[in-house]
Formats: C-alpha cells, sequence, structure tokens
C-alpha cells in the first residue's frame, strides 16, 4: 500500500490514488511483453518470482503526487479522467484523482500547477473534464517537445485538450523550474517529450518517474523495456541514466505504477535494484 501522505523537506506530500486497470484490458497481446518488451522470457519469469509473475489480470497501479510547499499547490499528473472508458470496464474503475483529492482535504480550484509528464491517457486523461479545465485556477505545464509530438501523432482527444487548455498551458524548454523546489526535466524515450519531476528541499530530493519505470525489475534491468516505447534506445539510455543518478545522489523515487510508489535505488552486485520506501506523514 501507497502512503497517505509525507514529508519532503518543507513539502506536504499527497499520494493521489486514481484506480487501476489488469494488463489484459489494455493490450491483447503478451503481459509480460507489454511491460518488458522483448527480454528474454526465461529471464523475466525469473526475475518476476518474487513478485508473483505477471499475467493478464496483473493490475497496473495509478498513483499521482500534490505537492505544497510555500503556499504553493503542485500536481503532477492528472490520471485518468474521462479518458478512463469505466463503461468498459466496470470491475476496474479509474479515473479517481479528483476523490482523492477531496479525501487528501482539497478541491480542485486550490491547485497552482498542473505538470503533465506526458499525453498518454493515465497522465493526461484528467486534464480536462466536460470540455473545460478540469483545475480551473491552474497553470498547466507541459514540455515543448511533448505538445509538438501530440500535435503530430497523438489520438484525436489529446490534441483536443491542448487546444482546450489554451492560453492556461505554458509549453517548456527541456528543464524548467515551475514553482518552488519543482523541476521539470525532459527524458525522452517512452514518448518524445516524456518529463521527470524533481522536488527538492532542505537537501532532500524526490524524484517523479512518470513512466520511466513501471515495475521494480526495471531497476535491476534497464534493458527490459515496455514494448509501447516510441524509442526503444532512448528508453533505455535514459533509464539507466535515471537510475545511476538516483543512486549517486541518493534521490527518493516516486513511481506512479509500483503500488507503494516509494522507493530508492541499491546496489546489488555490480548493477542495482529497487528498495521500498515506507516513510509516512
Amino acid at each position: 500500500m501507497s502512503p497517505a501522505s509525507f514529508r519532503l523537506g518543507d513539502f506536504d506530500c499527497h499520494v493521489l490514488y486514481d484506480g487501476s486497470r489488469s494488463i489484459g484490458s489494455m493490450t491483447e497481446g503478451s503481459a509480460m511483453r507489454f511491460v518488458f518488451g522483448d527480454a528474454p522470457e526465461a529471464e523475466v519469469e525469473a526475475a518476476l518470482g518474487p513478485y508473483g509473475g505477471i499475467s493478464p489480470d496483473t493490475r497496473i497501479h495509478f498513483n499521482y503526487l500534490l505537492a505544497e510547499n510555500e503556499g504553493h499547490l503542485t500536481l503532477l499528473d492528472v490520471g485518468c479522467g474521462d479518458q478512463a472508458e469505466n463503461d468498459e470496464n466496470p470491475d476496474e474503475p479509474a479515473g479517481l484523482l479528483v476523490k482523492s483529492l477531496g479525501e487528501a482535504g482539497f478541491s480542485v480550484d486550490d491547485v497552482d500547477t498542473v505538470v503533465v509528464s506526458h499525453g498518454h491517457w493515465d497522465h493526461f486523461g484528467g486534464a480536462v473534464t466536460a470540455g473545460k479545465a478540469t483545475f480551473p485556477n491552474a497553470e498547466y505545464v507541459m514540455s515543448a517537445k511533448e505538445a509538438e509530438y501530440i500535435n503530430a501523432k497523438a489520438e484525436g482527444w489529446a490534441r483536443e485538450y491542448l487546444r482546450v487548455l489554451g492560453d492556461k498551458l505554458r509549453l517548456l524548454p527541456d528543464v524548467a523550474e515551475v514553482a518552488p523546489g519543482v523541476t521539470v526535466k525532459v527524458a525522452p524515450g517512452h514518448t518524445p517529450g516524456i518529463a521527470v519531476t524533481e522536488l527538492s528541499s532542505r537537501g532532500e530530493t524526490l524524484l517523479y518517474t512518470s513512466d520511466i519505470i513501471l515495475h521494480p525489475i526495471h531497476v535491476e534491468h534497464t534493458d527490459w523495456i515496455p514494448s509501447f516505447e516510441t524509442d526503444k534506445v532512448a528508453a533505455a539510455a535514459g533509464r539507466r541514466r535515471l537510475i545511476e543518478d538516483a543512486h549517486r545522489r541518493r534521490l527518493l523515487l516516486f513511481v506512479p505504477h509500483i503500488p507503494g510508489v516509494l522507493g530508492t535505488v541499491k546496489r546489488a552486485g555490480t548493477g542495482y535494484m529497487w528498495a521500498d520506501d515506507h516513510r509516512s506523514a
């Protein structure tokens, strides 16, 4: 289980649960290939042993981060929202982020800054509700490279979202500070403009990884790349850099699709491994 809230320096951080969805609902192909791509099947099965394996019934969890600091409220990704397609998946509800926001004691009106890591439905789908910006008082930010990719390649709903957001959306260069202690950095591979976000305060730094990591095994095997990356070579190189940097700088990682969300990178022989972090407020 993920913590409901935790402290990072002067940040009050809240984990917002948006639901979950089985791998089988997202692909008709192999669940293993969906998450680990062309990695050797026998090696993946052996590595998955401690995690109970993987199957079409395996749930992908959706957790996002609300960070409060110096009077600013920053939301990292907006969940599935109107793109959850709950009618087609009645036993696997998603798009619960606004409900979780209320349970944390906030409303959509309170959010100052919304960081959109990339344009996939489970990270961008909640940006617009019923044709209007879900967070009416917030500035939305996204990398300029990701907006360009959405306009060129993405599904129609994502392009429509960019149109609806209009001048509420600020497009970022490859590195930009968007709020006190909140820095967004482009890390292409999963999509051409996907971004990770660092929260830094009082000598502590958290890295929100978005979809650079989907499973703890991805820390051990940086070259086991999901089947749906736009650039597998760039994705593997970017993940390797992220893991090495997280270990060197002793970063706390927030991984949206790992159920416990928080962890660190530890040495394991000549490589690395994921270690859960169980902090709470």
